[in-house]
């Protein structure tokens, strides 16, 4: 069974780059990720990275994403 903060979304930042938009992952929301991720691409990505590549701020619904996670290849 769902708990039903599970299934709360929340206004958080995201970043569109032409028509790609980029996630913050759900352990860590400083870290944004793409599609694909992480079975096709482990790219991750900074503000400061998606920003001078050009990309736009824009703000989504998704569930709750933690802050300060440690995001590497063994807990993708």
């Amino acid at each position: 069974m769902l708990r039903k903060d599970a299934l709360e979304t929340h206004m958080q930042t995201v970043y569109r780059l032409g028509q790609i938009t980029y996630l913050p992952h759900y352990r860590n929301d400083s870290v944004f990720v793409g599609p694909g991720y992480p079975r096709h691409t482990q790219a991750q990505y900074s503000v400061m990275d998606l920003l001078a590549a050009g990309a736009e701020k824009d703000t989504r619904a998704l569930w709750h994403r933690g802050s300060g996670g440690t995001v590497n290849a063994q807990n993708l």
